[in-house]
């Protein structure tokens, strides 16, 4: 048997990260506290998820930038001095060979094992079971709040303690409340160093702060594992259909700073997708390369009241609807699958699969409808005006079920997240918290007029409405002939869909 006993790299306390929504080293709360534990002897570590990969709405392309955002990290820690191990494995069965391996080859186990904490049913039922291990392990591990400013917990009623709000706004009174204290600030603060952090970066002058590769291990006979990240971004790269944004938090950082320069327009701007007037940072907030903490901080939004008029404000309550979604996906689990309005679990959906594909495909006949759903087909994006558009469309119009319009989007959206998708398609089904009031739907034709009167949207993504006159497009009679004739009349819809939520035995009575 081979000792390392003698290894000068394991004489002194190590540690390993374990990554996973938290892809970047600027303010990531886990890494900081295991590095200053080890002295910058702190190991990265990915694990791939086999029940990810193998998900019914799993993206190849959602997932190529996801891989091509761990490069950039694994570069990012090499530049210096760490490095990250990506490896083919159940966390829990990654853990325990390299656990046995150490053993094995009289190797000192990590004094340390960090990561930051998710708030998805599984993510937290395999937490619980790698947390269960490693107490029996007896190995020293903390977790760290870092996605989200606030954590579901921390955000409850004063009145009715334990109790979660189901609305945003009190939520977000509470929310703001939270944020003006003492320690809603120096979450914040502890943000200030970013800038210098990727100034350095950029320049490739940052020290060596990292003192502990995984080559010290890995090229040791019975090492467990391969790196896997390479291998994965080959085979995934012949999978992909649409161009792959540029990744990495360096790159998400810079995309922050560059909207900063825009957001006093934000308010008057972000409805129109003809305009990019928004921040479209929600990629990298996927993947954590960018936390609200970060977003929060660069833009100066941390003293901001309710109230406010302002277009800061406005952009802040996006980021509080992000982090109230989280809050119900917490606390109410199921409505990954269910309604969160328990009335309307048993709604009669028409499910047409022949309207479902004209959906996805963009092909119903109506423009703005059918340019969302090209544009998300061909980006992996979608304006989030049309994203609320293109939602009630299917769910009010087509009568299809919601669940089936979530799972598309989670498909093909780069963004693909589940509290925020879950929480968006419910509240325009009128099933989730707060939503949409049933008898409320979006008419396609005005919402085109109103948001893309001149038609570049639309004609951006349906080349053969190019040539049409910009008023057609939002007029059903002025576009006969010219266009797919529409699946759909809309108010007979409209007065099917009023029928269809009144119908539930349920249903509360007005």
């Amino acid at each position: 048997m081979s000792s390392y006993s003698h290894n000068s790299t394991f004489s002194e306390p190590w540690g390993i990260h374990w990554f996973r929504r938290d892809l970047r080293v600027a303010g990531n709360p886990g890494l900081r506290f295991n590095w200053q534990k080890t002295k910058g002897r702190t190991l990265g570590i990915f694990c791939f998820d086999s029940t990810f990969l193998s998900r019914p709405d799993f993206s190849h392309n959602r997932f190529q930038f996801f891989l091509e955002t761990l490069d950039s990290l694994k570069k990012e820690l090499q530049q210096q001095g760490g490095d990250l191990l990506v490896v083919d494995s159940l966390p829990l069965k990654a853990f325990s060979q390299l656990l046995a391996h150490f053993d094995q080859n009289q190797i000192p186990r990590p004094q340390w094992i960090s990561w930051n904490r998710d708030y998805e049913p599984f993510a937290k039922e395999r937490d619980q079971k790698i947390s269960d291990f490693f107490r029996k392990q007896n190995l020293s591990f903390e977790t760290f709040r870092d996605h989200l400013l606030f954590e579901p917990h921390e955000v409850l009623k004063t009145d009715r303690p334990g109790d979660f709000y189901q609305i945003y706004s009190p939520f977000a009174r509470k929310w703001l409340q939270q944020l003006a204290t003492p320690e809603g600030q120096s979450r914040l603060k502890s943000q200030d160093k970013n800038h210098s952090y990727y100034s350095k970066l950029k320049k490739k002058k940052l020290d060596k702060g990292f003192q502990i590769q995984w080559k010290t291990l890995t090229s040791q006979p019975h090492f467990p594992f391969q790196d896997s990240l390479q291998y994965f971004l080959d085979q995934n790269k012949k999978h992909v259909t649409i161009p792959i944004p540029q990744a990495g938090s360096h790159i998400a950082f810079q995309k922050l700073q560059s909207f900063k320069n825009h957001l006093e327009s934000y308010s008057e701007q972000r409805d129109f997708p003809a305009i990019a007037g928004t921040s479209q940072l929600s990629i990298y907030l996927k993947n954590g390369s960018l936390t609200s903490a970060q977003i929060i901080q660069e833009l100066n939004l941390g003293r901001l009241n309710w109230g406010s008029q302002s277009h800061a404000f406005i952009y802040l309550k996006e980021i509080i609807w992000r982090e109230f979604y989280y809050s119900i996906l917490f606390h109410r689990p199921d409505v990954e699958h269910n309604s969160f309005l328990s009335q309307y679990s048993q709604l009669k959906w028409e499910n047409n699969k022949s309207h479902f594909e004209k959906w996805k495909q963009g092909e119903t006949g109506f423009p703005i409808v059918d340019a969302g759903m090209r544009q998300l087909l061909t980006t992996g994006w979608m304006h989030n005006r049309i994203r609320m558009i293109v939602a009630s469309f299917l769910v009010k119009d087509l009568l299809i079920d919601w669940r089936w319009g979530e799972n598309h989007f989670m498909k093909y959206l780069l963004d693909g997240d589940l509290a925020p998708n879950n929480g968006g398609w419910q509240w325009a089904a009128s099933t989730g918290c707060d939503p949409q009031p049933y008898f409320r739907i979006f008419n396609p034709w005005l919402q085109s007029a109103k948001f893309d009167p001149q038609g570049e949207y639309i004609k951006k993504y349906i080349p053969e409405l190019r040539e049409i006159p910009s008023r057609f497009l939002h007029d059903p009679d002025l576009l006969q002939g010219h266009y797919i004739q529409p699946l759909v009349d809309h108010k007979t819809q409209k007065n099917r869909a009023i029928l269809l939520f009144k119908s539930t035995p349920s249903h509360p009575k007005v």
